[in-house]
């Protein structure tokens, strides 16, 4: 491994570490992609240069304040970031939008004199745009305070499916956003289960009557891994022909991260994937019209078939 490699991920080390001391060895390999044991090394070789890292219980703190050069960005990071905060940036609500505008500000301090005009200039050609709304932004900022705080939620809330307004009482595990809109993921105590729950959907929201623990089996990322989008449902493996006409759009998207594509002699391809729950990729197969042909599971296909045959009957 590249010397100049392992000191990136010292120094990146570290920060994680300021920003997440719940986090144990386990945790920090996954992030790293390295073993634990490489985890180890890493940490014994901030010891020994003289950044003492102590096991807190469940992850590891500092010892003492340790003294941190300045921040300096490559200029990949800095891309990155001006992104990422143009995306905030084009939300309507002023709480993460006015905070993306000063934290590019302060970003662009720290560049070099010499990429400092690029990224000025670049800054006004950037166009990011999403749809938001000021309401589901005050909602995110209680959100992210309540899973920081481990303060459960109160919040009276429309399912779409019941067509019902239900309170409901939610510990909260992560905001995410698929598709255009913004989700909460967290245990329900009405279901007794963690659900998904739409933002815009939510009302009167407010802090609960008690403090939860965060379980340490959880993760978003493994929650999340075979959703088509945001919602949950049986695992099934979908197996779908796209024609010649459309495949190359097919071949260039990662849709999800471990599908399937299966070169066919006349330019088709079977496209596969394991998704959890059809509903979503359902809507998704229906928007390449006549260019795509479900093949498994024989449910999804006759779904598809009735919706096809409902439609031309209009």
């Amino acid at each position: 491994m590249s010397r100049f490699l392992r000191v990136a991920r010292l120094i990146e080390l570290i920060s994680v570490i300021r920003h997440h001391p719940d986090w144990g060895p386990k945790k920090l390999a996954e992030y790293f992609e390295i073993s634990e044991k490489r985890v180890y090394d890493d940490l014994s070789e901030l010891n020994a240069a003289n950044i003492p890292i102590v096991y807190n219980g469940k992850g590891y703190s500092f010892l003492s304040t340790a003294s941190l050069p300045p921040v300096h960005f490559t200029i990949d990071e800095a891309l990155a970031l001006l992104m990422g905060s143009k995306m905030i940036q084009s939300q309507s609500d002023g709480y993460y939008s006015h905070g993306a505008r000063s934290a590019t500000a302060k970003m662009l301090n720290l560049l070099p004199e010499n990429i400092r005009g690029y990224f000025i200039d670049l800054d006004e050609k950037i166009s990011v745009s999403t749809k938001g709304f000021s309401e589901i932004n005050h909602a995110l900022k209680f959100l992210n305070e309540a899973i920081v705080s481990r303060d459960t939620i109160t919040t009276l809330y429309y399912s779409f499916s019941s067509d019902e307004k239900r309170e409901r009482d939610i510990e909260p595990y992560a905001v995410v956003f698929r598709g255009n809109a913004w989700y909460l993921v967290g245990r329900c105590h009405l279901r007794g289960e963690v659900r998904t729950f739409r933002l815009n959907r939510m009302e009167d929201i407010r802090k609960g009557s008690g403090k939860f623990e965060y379980p340490y089996d959880f993760s978003i990322t493994d929650y999340l891994e075979k959703s088509w989008g945001i919602f949950q449902g049986e695992e099934t493996e979908v197996r779908v022909k796209f024609s010649p006409r459309i495949a190359p759009l097919i071949e260039e998207h990662q849709w999800q991260p471990q599908q399937g594509i299966e070169k066919r002699g006349d330019g088709s391809i079977i496209f596969t994937a394991v998704v959890k729950g059809t509903f979503e990729i359902r809507r998704w197969i229906l928007g390449w019209g006549e260019d795509a042909e479900v093949l498994a599971p024989e449910g999804l296909r006759e779904e598809i078939k009735s919706i096809a045959s409902t439609i031309a009957n209009r």
